[in-house]
């Protein structure tokens, strides 16, 4: 079982996957705003080797997609229910809705989600890399890891104030836990989700913040139903929690009407 929190009694619930290196902590500004939307009631989860869950391990995509459903069936049962992932959260919530036959789960919401790689030549380099990050949050002290980290270019919209806020909050990870979530979810691990994603019937939408570059021609060249998040980056929910909740709320009262 995931560590997990509701933040409201009543409701449809709505379930929220935080990225690599994030918590439950990480959806405040959207849980803040989300007070507003009586008919939604939010739940929180910490993957595997995060937060409330760092004791809780898994190796690979399989063993994360059971811990997931076995969360949301016990906490869940058989009420409808939207499923919202960020990054890794977002690529956990994609494999999930494509894998697991969930008659309850009427849509997801895929924030900066990679839908995966299309070549081997690309898989092998993701690969390495990942496993270059790897042996550094296991190795090396995680606030010099994570200087680099918000230097790739997925961060490129970061103020040097934001970086330095987004390292705040991530210091209190265990480094040698994100290696091991990161060796297990490695994206050149997750299959290519693009000819599912245009033959499956799912209520999927991908949120994109307009600056993140890579993830809007990600998006345009396979055609992904798409809401663009305006003065947002990479992490959209926390450049602009207003406008991600807004449309939001709009996506589950358009799923709930049809």
């Amino acid at each position: 079982m995931l560590s997990s929190q509701w933040h409201a009694a009543e409701g449809t619930p709505v379930v929220f996957l935080h990225g690599l290196l994030g918590s439950q902590q990480d959806w405040h500004k959207v849980l803040s705003l989300l007070q507003n939307f009586p008919k939604i009631r939010p739940l929180t989860l910490d993957l595997p080797f995060h937060g409330l869950s760092e004791q809780v391990t898994c190796r690979d995509f399989a063993e994360m997609r059971s811990l997931l459903h076995t969360t949301l069936t016990h906490l869940i049962g058989s009420q409808p229910f939207y499923l919202v992932g960020y990054s890794l959260g977002g690529r956990t919530a994609l494999d999930y809705l494509l894998n697991i036959d969930n008659p309850n789960l009427k849509g997801t919401i895929l924030e900066g989600a990679n839908i995966g790689l299309s070549s081997e030549t690309e898989r092998q380099t993701r690969l390495q890399n990942d496993l270059a990050w790897a042996n550094r949050f296991r190795n090396e002290p995680i606030e010099n890891v994570l200087k680099d980290w918000y230097q790739q270019p997925v961060f490129a919209d970061l103020t040097s104030q934001q970086r330095t806020a987004y390292i705040a909050s991530r210091i209190d990870n265990q480094g040698y836990h994100i290696a091991q979530m990161l060796e297990a979810t490695s994206l050149a691990k997750q299959p290519n989700y693009a000819k599912q994603l245009k033959t499956s019937q799912k209520n999927v939408i991908f949120f994109i913040g307009e600056h993140d570059l890579k993830f809007r021609q990600m998006a345009e060249q396979n055609q992904l139903p798409t809401q663009i998040i305006q003065n947002a980056g990479h992490n959209a929910h926390r450049g602009n929690a207003k406008e991600f909740v807004k449309k939001l709320g709009a996506f589950i009262e358009r799923s709930e009407a049809s």
